[in-house]
């Protein structure tokens, strides 16, 4: 009988792992540049062309190696990073697999030149498809290069499923800016050909690392991540509502220094932007994590960018609450009030600024008067201002209409509990209102939209209920009437009593208070064609959705005319809700211009 099993040679063996560890050029350039940091470098330069696929080089200033040890890091599993297996417990370093090096050597032409600091010549060692190891010695600093050319060029069928050479450039600097933004003390540049892609300044300030990456604007949309749950330490920065990508590209998880992707992270982050963000939007979210080494498993892939948690949950809720706790920050800031000494002591006075250029009490301020009006037109935004001081507050003696949004007259108790001030409206849509040092554009709707959404979520169970005198009959096709019925309970916590009448007809007998007559069809279509899209929604997330639909159907329309009143009880209203930057389905709410933006705006700075 002739025996059939053979032990494979090294390098065919190199070329298997290979598929594991290198499956494009980004990852080359990511086992390398990890390598660089474990010899602790300060420094990593990459120059790469053609994307990568001909020719990459990653240089830098660590530790540099021995002609052994070089020679050595050519073979599989040679690895300084562990002893025994009982370090995997304990993994602190980047990579410790001993599988990177003589991977990429086998399916590349590869070069590498290293030196330690007290060596007097570096060691050159040259390897073409894992075969015909040359050394040598010639001239280098002190630290590490190794070149990697024509990638995949003995094996055709790997390299035939590589992108364009754009593509492989835009994968090598996200992996790059990844890397750099989880070693901000780094310096790190990636050069494509003649063109700087990527230069970070490595003074160990993430805030530099962030700059260096993303520039100055996304780093003035960014909120600050600070939060320490038992031996969880979470830090970072998280985007605001507004900074979106139609991907997770935006998102870097890091995990005691290494980066890696979680999908229970990432549900996380998700819930904590739960309402704040429209359908298939991802915010920008950069997380460091650091936990104990034996609460987590790094060897769980070649590619080391997956770990388990003894403790996910733990983790989950540390970084649920972590981002939750940085987007209500900034809402906590702009809710802050002087304290007084008195409670019968005036407020800060807003400034009202009219012909005379006179300062206004706050109890002037807050009492009913003409709404004033911004009217737009195509080339210019002209303000309808009053002819005196005397005609801005003409109406104070005129009592408000009740108010539109709680259903009681609730704008002297809300007055003064923000720093907000409205001013008036443009096009009967907008409200312009000021703070001291900034000028907001707030959407009516979509704050009212705000409001009512977390009026009903707090109040379920609460929520006034109107029951109807002849009841509304709603056709559907059949299937989303039998959808619609089939979630009957559902519908019923939130007020609406929805029978199925026929197989294609709905009796609607009673709606939340708030839903007006006329809205009542196109709630029921919207919401049988969410339960349709969703295939099967839980109950909480067809609760969230119909409350969505129901805030935004009894919300104050764009074109309705505001009076100053109803402008400073919504404003008051909006800063009183957990999230008021966003509306329920992600639009933005208000739009701030700081003192500063608008000095630049004038060309004043």
């Amino acid at each position: 009988m002739q025996n059939s099993i053979i032990i494979l040679d090294s390098n065919t063996a190199n070329k298997i792992a290979a598929g594991e560890v290198v499956e494009k050029p980004s990852s080359v350039i990511k086992e390398l540049a990890e390598n660089s940091l474990d010899a602790k470098a300060s420094a990593i330069d990459i120059q790469i062309a053609g994307g990568g696929i001909q020719y990459m080089r990653v240089t830098d200033n660590g530790t540099g190696m021995s002609e052994e040890d070089a020679r050595k890091s050519l073979l599989r599993h040679a690895t300084s990073k562990l002893q025994s297996e009982e370090d995997l417990l304990t993994v602190k370093t980047m990579g410790f697999r001993g599988e990177a090096l003589p991977s990429i050597a086998s399916v590349s032409r590869f070069s590498m030149i290293t030196r330690l600091h007290d060596a007097q010549m570096a060691v050159k060692v040259t390897v073409t498809g894992g075969e015909d190891m040359q050394v040598e010695q010639t001239g280098s600093h002190t630290g590490t290069s190794v070149i990697v050319e024509d990638l995949f060029f003995n094996v055709p069928a790997r390299r035939k499923f590589l992108r364009s050479a754009n593509t492989e450039r835009r994968h090598i600097a996200d992996v790059v800016g990844k890397l750099a933004l989880s070693r901000p003390d780094v310096r790190f540049t990636l050069a494509s050909g003649e063109r700087q892609v990527i230069k970070t300044p490595g003074t160990g300030s993430l805030s530099d690392a962030v700059t260096g990456i993303y520039g100055n604007v996304a780093k003035q949309n960014l909120l600050p991540v600070e939060n320490i749950s038992g031996e969880i330490k979470i830090t970072g920065f998280t985007g605001k509502p507004s900074m979106l990508k139609s991907s997770r590209g935006w998102q870097t998880i890091i995990v005691n220094g290494r980066i890696i992707t979680s999908r229970f992270i990432a549900k996380a982050i998700d819930h904590a932007y739960q309402s704040k963000l429209p359908k298939g939007g991802y915010p920008f979210c950069l997380l460091q994590i650091e936990l104990d080494t034996q609460a987590i498993d790094v060897n769980v892939h070649p590619q080391k960018s997956e770990v388990r948690f003894s403790d996910e949950q733990s983790v989950y809720r540390a970084v649920y609450k972590a981002v939750s706790d940085a987007l209500l920050r900034p809402l906590a800031q702009m809710r802050s009030v002087p304290e007084q000494e008195n409670a019968n002591d005036e407020l800060e006075k807003p400034e009202i600024v009219d012909s005379a250029a006179k300062t206004f009490s706050a109890r002037e301020y807050n009492a009913p008067f003409k709404p004033q009006i911004f009217k737009v037109s195509e080339t210019a935004l002209a303000y309808n201002k009053p002819d005196s001081a005397q005609d801005f507050f003409a109406a104070r003696e005129v009592m408000a209409e009740t108010s539109i949004f709680t259903g009681q007259d609730q704008a002297d108790d809300n007055a003064g509990q923000t720093d907000i001030w409205p001013l008036g409206q443009i096009d009967h849509a907008y409200i312009i209102a000021q703070s001291k040092d900034s000028l907001y554009l707030i959407d009516q709707h979509a704050a009212h939209e705000r409001v009512l959404f977390d009026r009903l979520c707090g109040q379920q169970e609460n929520i006034p209920v109107q029951e109807l005198l002849l009841p509304v009959y709603v056709e559907l096709n059949p299937d989303d009437a039998e959808l619609v019925s089939k979630y009957q309970s559902s519908f019923k916590e939130l007020c609406f009593d929805v029978q199925l009448a026929g197989p294609d007809v709905l009796k609607i007998t009673a709606v939340p208070a708030d839903i007006d007559m006329q809205e009542i069809e196109g709630f029921i279509k919207e919401t049988a064609l969410f339960i349709r899209s969703m295939k099967k929604p839980d109950g909480a997330e067809l609760r969230k959705e119909m409350i969505a639909m129901a805030s935004c159907k009894a919300a104050i329309k764009a074109g309705q005319q505001l009076n100053m009143r109803q402008m400073r009880e919504l404003t008051d209203l909006l800063m009183q809700t957990g999230h008021p930057f966003t509306c329920p389905h992600g639009r933005p709410v208000i739009i701030k211009y700081t003192t500063d933006e608008l000095k630049r705006m004038f060309k004043r700075t």
